[in-house]
């Protein structure tokens, strides 16, 4: 499969040597800011000759990598991850190195590509030799030219067939380096003497051509609307900077102030920055700036955050600083989009986690034991159950007419969940909706229905008491988890009756469990109870296997041996694998 995707992708890694041979081209080394745009899994930023020097940090390349499985790896080498393809990539201005090596047969495309988009800096790029010896195209002619008058090429026999070549080929490579320089009397200052042609402007003349803009007449699609702004607000950037630079270029010309010549330095203002690099840095910050703003709106989208509970909300949020390197384009934020739904599944398991958690966290009783399918005598597991009669969760009011907002989203989840668990996007009725129309009802006793529980609040205790409508789903719920924390055997497995009757029968003899595992218990951190969930590996061990003897005793009582069931399904198993 590896080797397919290279084919496809024409993904040849890029060797040791040739990688710093690369690097030695630049002839500036004030790293401010590098782009590799054809990543791969990061070969080139690995050579990088300068990353154990103090500015190693600040210049780590940021990537560009079509192929999003080899995401993981870049970022694991502490790389940003800033586009999928760079054919659509804009923001080259902010760099000021690009090094490269792109597909061959698209080399051409790709330097010229970059060369387009840089605005101050140096490139690098490792092309096929006959992309410079045989320029037969119009794009080759061009980049051949550009080569004679703003850099040099070295040509390379055997780069591709090294030993250390992760694959080989026996091209020969043209090592290109160019070098694109910003005028900085045309970009930043402009034509003087036509800005000061007019010497006499009032307020009013200043700010009449002023007008407040008009709202954008985008597309209807939440994402070409977002990318849309965010490509007005990167022009208007720009613009900004630049402005703000010729500003200070021409207040400059007129020299200090009366107050500051007569010696009120408390009226000197910090002068501003004219220079290439000032204009290049303030771009990049506000550019990143603007970048973090409109990930936040996909983030925070009802989109988005209609499909996750709040607890699967903050894990996709604590992956922010690496989303918001990626370039803000509709192809990106598909990607990303698509991501979510190929992990739905996933996002789903640990939704269903979430919501369970919640509530076996909060009251003792909510939940009920059975004996675990990994129980054996190295392996003891107590397997819970949420009770499908009644659980209870906190309630905290916030305001005369609702809940407070913790309580709410707790609430919110629930209906994410139990929707989900029911095939639907949605509950008809949902136990948020319950709490904002008859909130009056339930702080005066009454019992209230959503689609999914009936719900009792007590304001003076701060809970709510749920009753599940429908078993059923609760019941969906516990198997979920229950199979996920291998508390209950895989789908496929051949399972006894008796190891289903005790599970059945879990809220029956519930009860007459808590009173065995609190036998001889002198105080609450004995209690096995107390540490079935907790962080604290060594007692919650403790907690269950305490709970599993327990249980047994529970169930022998009761005529089920369900140790012996299992170990007997266990030998079956291993006499299977023999076989």
């Amino acid at each position: 499969m590896q080797q397919q995707q290279m084919n496809d992708l024409q993904f040849y890694p890029t060797p040791p040597d040739l990688a710093r041979r690369a690097w030695k081209k630049f002839k500036n080394h004030d790293f401010k800011r590098v782009l590799d745009p054809e990543a791969g899994n990061g070969d080139l930023a690995d050579a990088n000759p300068h990353v154990d020097s103090w500015r190693s940090k600040q210049f780590k390349p940021d990537c560009i990598e079509i192929d999003i499985t080899r995401h993981a790896t870049l970022q694991s080498k502490g790389l940003k991850v800033v586009g999928l393809d760079f054919m659509t990539f804009t923001s080259g201005a902010i760099y000021s190195h690009i090094i490269m090596n792109p597909p061959f047969a698209v080399g051409t495309k790709h330097v010229l590509k970059a060369w387009d988009i840089l605005w101050d800096g140096e490139i690098s790029a490792i092309l096929n030799a006959e992309t410079i010896r045989n320029p037969f195209s119009a794009e080759r002619q061009h980049l051949v030219r550009l080569i004679e008058q703003h850099g040099e090429v070295e040509f390379i026999e055997g780069a591709f067939s090294v030993e250390e070549a992760k694959r080989k080929t026996q091209v020969d490579v043209a090592l290109v380096y160019l070098r694109k320089q910003a005028n900085e009397s045309e970009d930043i200052i402009g034509p003087i003497l036509d800005e000061l042609k007019r010497d006499s402007k009032t307020e009013a003349d200043l700010s009449d051509n002023y007008r407040e803009a008009a709202e954008l007449a985008l597309p209807n699609s939440l994402v070409e609307n977002s990318v849309a702004a965010f490509n007005a607000a990167v022009r208007a950037m720009r613009e900004a900077v630049l402005k703000e630079a010729r500003a200070e270029y021409y207040s400059r010309l007129l020299g200090e102030t009366m107050a500051v010549r007569s010696g009120d330095h408390a009226d000197r203002e910090a002068a501003g920055d004219t220079s290439v690099d000032y204009v290049r840095n303030t771009i990049g910050k506000r550019y990143d700036d603007l970048k973090d703003r409109a990930w936040s709106g996909i983030l925070r989208s009802a989109n988005v955050t209609s499909k996750l509970s709040s607890a699967a909300q903050k894990r996709v949020e604590s992956e922010f600083e690496q989303i918001k390197q990626l370039e803000f384009t509709v192809q990106t934020i598909y990607g990303f989009l698509c991501g979510i739904v190929n992990s739905q599944g996933k996002i789903q398991l640990d939704m269903a986690c979430d919501v369970f958690d919640l509530i076996t966290r909060y009251h003792s009783d909510n939940t009920v034991f059975y004996k675990g399918w990994k129980s054996n005598d190295k392996h003891r597991t107590a397997g819970m159950r949420i009770k499908t009669t009644r659980f209870i969760l906190p309630g905290r009011s916030g305001y005369a007419n609702n809940l407070q907002y913790e309580s709410m989203q707790l609430l919110r989840d629930f209906d994410k969940v139990f929707a989900m668990l029911d095939g639907k996007h949605q509950p008809a009725i949902s136990l948020e909706y319950v709490f904002d129309h008859h909130y009056r009802d339930l702080r005066t006793g009454g019992r209230v229905s959503s689609s999914y529980f009936d719900v009792r609040f007590y304001p003076g205790a701060g809970t709510i008491h749920f009753f599940a409508r429908d078993k059923k789903l609760v019941d969906r719920l516990n198997r979920l988890v229950g199979r996920h924390r291998k508390w209950l055997p895989p789908e496929e497995a051949r399972v006894s009756d008796a190891f289903w009757l005790q599970y059945d029968n879990a809220e029956k003899f519930d009860k007459e469990i808590r009173v065995e595992v609190q036998k001889g218990i002198r105080n609450y951190w004995d209690n096995p109870l107390s540490h079935l969930t907790g962080c604290d590996d060594e007692r919650k061990t403790k907690a269950h296997e305490s709970m599993d003897v327990a249980i047994t005793a529970v169930l022998e009582r009761h005529g089920i041996n369900v140790d012996f069931l299992l170990q007997s399904k266990q030998q079956e198993h291993l006499l299977l694998e023999a076989a």
